[in-house]
């Protein structure tokens, strides 16, 4: 007697349905691939401050506010402050809503 639930049993779904289903599995796995990629990629690059604001989309006042309060590392690079590309965009995809996308 089988008592696994993870088996998936498919009735009543049309080739279309089938195929936006897997279209949008596929589109989450490689949203979220790009993601750890990015983050993996980022975190030996350090950037200044403009930057960091840039990419989570905020002004600079609010951002040093943020990085007082210590969400991120500082590190200080030739008398000015630098900040990890990976954990900035780590907070930003921590923050990030979720936009329903629909493939065509």
């Amino acid at each position: 007697m089988n008592t696994n639930t993870d088996n998936i049993i498919l009735h009543n779904v049309t080739p279309e349905q089938l195929k936006t289903m897997l279209q949008e599995l596929i589109q989450e796995e490689v949203e979220q691939m790009f993601t750890k990629l990015q983050e993996t990629m980022g975190e030996d690059d350090l950037i200044s401050t403009g930057t960091a604001s840039r990419l989570l989309g905020v002004c600079t006042k609010k951002f040093r506010v943020l990085a007082e309060l210590g969400y991120f590392d500082v590190y200080s690079h030739l008398k000015e402050r630098r900040f990890s590309r990976g954990g900035i965009l780590r907070y930003r995809n921590q923050y990030k809503l979720k936009k329903r996308r629909r493939l065509q």
